[in-house]
């Protein structure tokens, strides 16, 4: 009895080693980026805890542990995948959605003199690609995949710390391009006054010439 409990541990421990060290941590970060816990998540967390339930039938069975732990790993693996791109598809539309938005207008390529853009292009370039490589894998390979969505997801959080950095100045790029364009059109308009005020035939402006030209 021993020796399969002993088992039975061995099995158990790396899936709940990655369940409180890695899954939890992720789940916490998703809930308090939605404000709420996804069901495909709480899917596969109930079917894990399942295939680890069905381990303890009594008496306990060697051949069904070896059974029901490959189908808890394959949750396991099913659980990460999910949790990182839950994570990534909102963290590409907090972080590059939203800077996007904000920069739709101007030229991002001469922010801090052109330093910017090249450093923003090499983060976001990779993130791309991983999350290509990482697609392909899912059908081949779910533990490369996984590999590779996590390091999407540090590049999310790199290219964060990249715009927090050049905040003030994509800000100033963004005030400049504001108030450009405000000028622009107060000329536009106070043009169009005064057009229209000349073009008006409420006003002598031929007897206001002459008196101009007398002047002078």
């Amino acid at each position: 009895m021993d020796n399969i409990h002993t088992y039975l541990h061995s099995q158990l421990s790396p899936l709940y080693k990655t369940y409180n060290e890695v899954i939890k941590p992720l789940v916490a970060d998703i809930e308090s980026r939605y404000e709420k816990f996804p069901r495909p998540i709480f899917n596969e967390i109930r079917a894990f805890n399942d295939h680890v339930a069905r381990c303890y039938t009594e008496p306990l069975d060697k051949r069904i542990i070896s059974e029901q732990i490959p189908k808890a790993t394959g949750h396991i693996e099913r659980i990460l995948l999910d949790c990182y791109k839950f994570l990534n598809v909102k963290l590409h539309e907090n972080i590059v959605g939203n800077f996007e938005r904000k920069t739709k207008y101007i030229d991002i390529t001469s922010i801090d003199s052109g330093n910017f853009y090249p450093k923003y292009k090499v983060i976001y370039n990779d993130i791309v690609l991983k999350k290509r490589e990482a697609k392909t894998k899912e059908r081949t390979n779910k533990e490369d995949a996984i590999l590779l969505y996590e390091q999407v997801y540090i590049q999310y959080d790199n290219l964060d710390d990249l715009l927090e950095k050049y905040r003030l100045k994509i800000n100033w790029a963004i005030a400049k391009f504001t108030t450009k364009k405000i000028l622009s059109f107060l000329g536009w308009f106070g043009a169009a006054i005064i057009s229209g005020i000349i073009s008006s035939s409420f006003l002598p402006w031929d007897k206001f010439l002459q008196w101009i030209v007398s002047i002078f």
